[in-house]
């Protein structure tokens, strides 16, 4: 019986090494958006990717109506607030509604203008993420149309993620994120299929959990529901948890807690065989040596 040449062998064992620990590290390593945030509103408008824009046809006037029929000059630089303030906040985006009316009403109705009138009526000086207009979330003059939905989910999910980190990061090593991101399927979930595009409907209700699963998976039930996709205790809120908060803290914590016993018997796997390889290694090298020496 012929046998493989020992350096052969050897090389297939450090091959053998090699493999099982990149699989791990695959399979650890968190998924990744592709590199688009969010888009800061500026004074200054690049007019060359403002004409391949979705508004390049509009007339400015027709979004910056308070630019005409002023006496002074636009911009002044002699103002004491010249293009000091933020644009993004300075903008009044109910004017969106002439050309987006559904979109504009389904985002009054969601958690963003519920937080943004909270922001407006009680002003706050602590640091932190403002609660997002439409500015926040589309360049108005550089946003183009007619994307495909693999491109817009993309996009989408790294203007989410902007103030999101922690379900960011979460979905991305969920199966729908590394479907939808890393492999771009069409028929993944993006962050909006869940969420709203517009209205920003919070899951932590099952019946509007299961209402949201059910428009991909028809036949899931009630336990369905209790999936938790975000095992992150960063969005349960201020104030005193609530029973869906507290319910989410336990599973979290259960999934920590087999995540942990997972790595450990992945790791006395992976050591056991290391271990072994390496003890079979060192066999080969003494039968090399011996048949060398007698």
């Amino acid at each position: 019986m012929r046998h493989s040449h020992p350096p052969t062998r050897i090389l297939l064992a450090a091959i053998s090494l090699v493999l099982p620990v990149f699989a791990f590290l695959l399979g650890l390593s968190p998924g990744h958006a592709a590199a688009m945030p969010a888009e800061e509103a500026s004074w200054f408008i690049h007019m060359n990717r403002f004409q391949e824009s979705a508004h390049a046809t509009i007339p400015c006037e027709e979004c910056h109506k308070d630019l005409t029929g002023r006496e002074q000059t636009h911009p002044d630089p002699k103002a004491k607030t010249f293009l000091k303030a933020h644009a993004t906040r300075n903008y009044d985006y109910s004017l969106c509604k002439s050309c987006h009316r559904s979109s504009y009403e389904k985002y009054r109705l969601g958690s963003h203008a519920k937080a943004l009138k909270r922001e407006q009526t009680s002003p706050t000086t602590e640091p932190g993420p403002q609660a997002p207009t439409c500015g926040d979330c589309h360049s108005g003059h550089y946003a183009r149309s007619h994307l495909s939905r693999v491109e817009t989910g993309i996009r989408m999910t790294a203007v989410c993620g902007a103030c999101h980190r922690p379900q960011l990061i979460t979905y991305l090593n969920n199966y729908h994120g590394k479907a939808a991101v890393n492999l771009k399927d069409p028929d993944a979930a993006y962050c909006t299929d869940c969420h709203g595009a517009h209205e920003c409907v919070s899951l932590k209700d099952k019946e509007v959990a299961l209402s949201a699963c059910q428009r991909c998976h028809p036949d899931a039930g009630k336990s369905f529901a209790q999936f938790v996709i975000h095992p992150t205790t960063q969005d349960t809120g201020p104030g005193a948890p609530t029973e869906p908060d507290i319910q989410k803290k336990e599973r979290v914590a259960l999934i920590r807690v087999v995540t942990a016993v997972m790595g450990i018997l992945v790791l006395f796997v992976v050591c056991f065989f290391y271990g072994h390889t390496f003890v079979w290694l060192l066999r080969e090298l003494h039968e090399k040596l011996r048949k060398h020496g007698s």
